[in-house]
């Protein structure tokens, strides 16, 4: 297999993961925002968060590893946290993770025709993951705390 089916294949790949992430996303922001089965919605969670980084890896597979967006954590909901906030920062990552599969599936697009264009679509869909990283380290966060009951 060349270079060139590789490295859209890893952007192929990293769409698809993209795409699962904010499935299973959704399905956690559902759990947290009705209330109830927390240990359903983390393991949904857990899930997306393999996800995530998987399509990071083949992000970085692809070459797209020249991203210069920061990934800034949100703010935090100050000292107590509620499954309304948990439910919000996995929301969140779903948009992210649909827009960064739509910039990764854009690339793919343009990748035999425009490689600049498609690694602009590529680190564009990069940061957008990491960003979507910081959001679920965030509603993690939050979750044990609300398990836990702690105020730190």
């Amino acid at each position: 297999m060349n270079t060139k089916h590789s490295k859209k294949g890893h952007l192929e790949a990293a769409a698809s993961h993209h795409e699962q992430a904010a499935r299973y996303h959704r399905e956690a922001s559902r759990h947290f925002e009705d209330g109830k089965d927390f240990a359903h919605a983390a393991h949904q969670a857990m899930i997306a968060h393999g996800y995530t980084l998987h399509a990071i890896d083949q992000a970085h597979d692809a070459g797209a590893h020249g991203a210069n967006s920061p990934s800034t954590p949100p703010s935090s909901s100050g000292s107590s946290a509620s499954a309304a906030d948990v439910a919000k920062l996995h929301a969140a990552a779903v948009e992210l993770h649909t827009q960064a599969a739509q910039h990764m599936r854009h690339a793919v697009k343009l990748f035999d025709q425009d490689r600049s264009a498609a690694s602009h679509d590529a680190q564009l869909a990069l940061a957008l993951a990491l960003r979507a990283l910081s959001n679920e380290n965030e509603a993690a966060r939050l979750f044990v705390k609300l398990a836990t009951g702690s105020a730190a």
